[in-house]
């Protein structure tokens, strides 16, 4: 068959009785059985905190009215807790549904786990979600013990020295989003409003908007209605910031009450970045899984002064200072968009544009530098570009990591002159 036709290529695939999946981590694509997928997927269900609907007249009974009618009551009073009568008519969803399930493989277990996604894409309740998520950039969450991305750790580390008896650890919280109840992830959520201290009619509202969002936890699979019985929906668009103060409100307060809160602490969403005394590691990990009943947490240890963290590899050089590298995952493929594909130019170049800025932005010594750029340049050649393409990028990445190096000039955005 010719490659170049894809309308019988997509026809050829869908006489398989096969789903195709991104995997969990890293960009491979799974094709896994109907059957086994939709195996694992009930069995996921049937030991996790879900419930079936009841049936009505034999069917299964479709929530979908009760949810609309929910979020009406909500959209009319943040209305007018806000006091902008536009925001209900903004908040109405035509045509909205149950979230749908679907589930990425977790290539990278053994045995393969499913993590299950609900698409809230037209739900009753997926404006106001949005909605509530810009309003919450006025009031940035921020307990000083998280990080935005793995640039903004290496800037923490700077300087950081490894002490006598400590070692390099990552913690990391087990499912962390179906393991924060919702009712505290709520309280979190009021405390740190009063403490930016928010009207209480915003205040209100907020509550109103995350309340009604995190209620509806239903979702439907094959034909049947669930319903989430505990903890925050993943594919909720307020899931990360309910999560984020909850594990803010978390640290504050386990740090205040503990001796054994480690030294250096920073979190990546459900990563964390720590040092500690080794011979007080069970008792830290001990002391942090008793912090809550339902946050529990796993322990990686340095393995010979290397510890992989997000997509660093940090080791630990003979004078205790650290060191930097990428780190990329068994299941990375290097698959990205590739160059016969139909997108725009800018989206074909983002992958390559990251990586650079990467490269660039993470102090490494020469000879992990000069093994990335390499990486980047053999990532480009696996999706069909030539060597001149990575290397217009890599160059564009260097002479702007320079200019910011060497002057605070920055070039002057272009203005349009109205007559």
């Amino acid at each position: 068959m010719n490659s170049s036709d894809p309308e019988k290529v997509i026809e050829k695939m869908k006489k398989h009785e096969v789903v195709y999946s991104r995997a969990d981590k890293g960009n491979a694509v799974v094709i896994m059985n109907k059957q086994d997928y939709g195996t694992k997927v009930r069995d996921m269900i049937a030991t996790g905190p879900y419930e079936e609907c009841a049936f009505k007249n034999g069917k299964p009974k479709d929530p979908l009215n009760m949810l609309i009618e929910e979020a009406n009551i909500v959209r009319q009073r943040v209305a007018n807790l806000i006091g902008d009568s536009k925001l209900e008519r903004k908040f109405l969803v035509p045509n909205a549904k149950v979230a749908s399930l679907y589930c990425l493989p977790k290539i990278h277990k053994n045995p393969i786990a499913m993590r299950p996604i609900s698409s809230n894409i037209c739900t009753p309740t997926e404006k106001m979600a949005a909605w509530l998520v810009e309003e919450m950039k006025k009031y940035p969450v921020n307990h000083g013990k998280s990080v935005k991305n793995s640039i903004e750790l290496v800037e923490h580390l700077k300087g950081f020295k490894v002490r006598r008896g400590e070692i390099l650890v990552s913690f990391d919280v087990s499912a962390l989003f179906p393991s924060v109840p919702t009712s505290d992830a709520l309280d979190s959520l009021r405390r740190h409003l009063e403490r930016r201290r928010v009207p209480p009619n915003q205040i209100e509202a907020y509550i109103a908007v995350a309340e009604v969002c995190m209620k509806q936890n239903y979702f439907m699979f094959r034909g049947k209605f669930y319903k989430q019985t505990f903890g925050l929906s993943m594919g909720s668009k307020l899931s990360p910031l309910l999560a984020e103060v909850f594990m803010g409100d978390f640290e504050t307060d386990l740090e205040k009450k503990e001796k054994l809160f480690p030294r250096v602490w920073w979190r990546y969403v459900d990563d964390i970045f720590a040092s500690v005394k080794e011979r007080y590691l069970p008792q830290t990990l001990e002391l942090l899984n008793n912090q809550h009943s339902s946050i529990k947490f796993t322990v990686e240890k340095e393995v010979e002064g290397k510890l992989p963290f997000l997509d660093l590899l940090i080791q630990r050089k003979e004078d205790n200072t650290l060191k930097f590298g990428i780190y990329r995952k068994p299941t990375s493929t290097d698959r990205y968009i590739t160059v016969d594909s139909n997108h725009f130019g800018a989206q074909k170049q983002a992958a390559f544009h990251s990586m650079a800025h990467r490269l660039y932005h993470i102090p490494m010594e020469k000879p992990e530098f000069e093994e990335e750029k390499q990486k980047i340049y053999e990532a480009g050649i696996v999706n069909g570009y030539d060597y001149e393409f990575v290397r217009k990028i890599l160059r564009k990445h260097a002479r702007k990591k320079h200019r910011s190096d060497t002057t605070t000039f920055r070039p002057e955005k272009k203005r349009i002159l109205q007559s």
